[in-house]
């Protein structure tokens, strides 16, 4: 294999491919990404067995053929070339990798492709397109709330339900819930998976690596959902992952349903005191206390008589003075993804799960379980 290729284009090849790079594995190859002809183009790839990445880019294809090279090694290599924009990569015998560019040469040892997990195809006949505003929307307002408790797998990812013309997205670690739904998908779609935290995350990195700055963000996301995969594919670029097996727990019962009351609150200015109270609060565990007013809302933190914070702003409330305290970072992870100036707080009791919702946006809502007040 022989091949001339564009010093960035490679360069955005490489950080896409980092998404499935598994330096803990106990395969070797996995180390390695998988680099091969494709007509007129080179295909990278890479996979950890749960993610895997396929980015294809344009070259001058010499002769074709397949290798797969150690990743971190070719990445430290591509980044201390001097800015030449062509970089000459060619395989000899006993999978021998030369790479130039200017009048620099390296030598690394490749694998052959023979040992390289094949990744699945992307079915362009199954797929459906979903607007990326939309999609980002929904992963941006959910993915904070999924668990990183490795012992509660199913909750280590987001809940999506499509029907009818709708995509329901939800997330939960058992001590808050998220969930927005949103239309905009094809109306014959119905499905219920479980997608992996890793999964999302990474479809958000990609997209922002491989971003034209000139193009307008209105581009389509194809999505394939078959019975243990999702597959996204966009530009240049297909990430496939697997899905979560087992039962996703029964989020509609822990949504309150009464709203005895209720306080509307500037998001900006509740994101702005809630974070300077949690500089007051425990490292973990720590609560802060929200003391709802007529017109004000009192806040206050402190910790074993270390440190102390209190401060006030406006709300619109009616009803009687309430009291109820929070894990502060449950309501920044919230405040800081809304884009409303407005949030809304509902409750039945002190202790029992609040809702909060952006204001005027009911499908889109963070139930969060209280802490006891000290």
């Amino acid at each position: 294999m022989k091949i001339l290729c564009n010093k960035e284009e490679l360069s955005v090849g490489v950080q896409v491919i980092q998404a499935a790079l598994s330096p803990r594995s106990t395969l070797p190859i996995l180390v390695n990404f998988l680099l091969e002809t494709e007509a007129a183009q080179v295909k990278m790839a890479s996979t950890d067995l749960e993610v895997g990445v396929k980015h294809l880019l344009r070259a001058e294809v010499v002769s074709g053929g397949a290798i797969t090279v150690p990743a971190k090694k070719f990445g430290d290599i591509l980044h201390s070339l001097s800015d030449s924009s062509t970089v000459d990569i060619q395989v000899e015998e006993g999978n021998k990798v030369l790479i130039r560019s200017g009048k620099s040469r390296f030598s690394l040892m490749g694998m052959p492709k023979a040992d390289y997990p094949v990744l699945p195809e992307f079915s362009k006949k199954e797929a459906f397109a979903v607007p990326w505003k939309l999609l980002h929307e929904m992963i941006q307002k959910t993915l904070f709330a999924a668990s990183n408790d490795e012992t509660r797998h199913v909750l280590g990812g987001v809940f999506c339900v499509a029907e009818k013309g709708s995509l329901r997205m939800i997330a939960t670690d058992g001590r808050r819930l998220a969930l927005i739904l949103r239309k905009g998908i094809p109306a014959h779609l119905n499905f219920k998976v479980t997608l992996p935290t890793k999964a999302l995350q990474e479809l958000v990195r990609l997209w922002g690596v491989t971003e034209e700055p000139s193009k307008e963000k209105k581009e389509d996301v194809s999505v394939c959902i078959t019975e243990n995969q999702a597959a996204f594919q966009f530009r240049e670029t297909t990430l496939i992952s697997r899905l979560i097996e087992g039962n996703f727990p029964n989020y509609e019962q822990v949504i309150p349903t009464k709203k005895e009351t209720q306080a509307t609150v500037s998001t900006k200015d509740l994101l702005s005191v809630t974070r300077r109270a949690s500089l007051c609060t425990a490292e973990r565990g720590g609560a802060v206390r929200y003391s709802f007013r007529p017109k004000t809302l009192h806040i206050s933190a402190s910790t074993q008589g270390l440190w102390e914070f209190e401060d006030e702003i406006d709300v619109d409330f009616t009803g009687s003075s309430f009291d109820v305290a929070f894990n502060p970072i449950f309501l920044i992870d919230f405040l800081k993804n809304s884009d409303s100036e407005k949030s809304v707080f509902s409750f039945t009791s002190p202790l029992n799960p609040a809702l909060l919702q952006p204001a005027g946006d009911a499908d889109n809502l963070c139930v969060i379980m209280p802490m006891r007040l000290q």
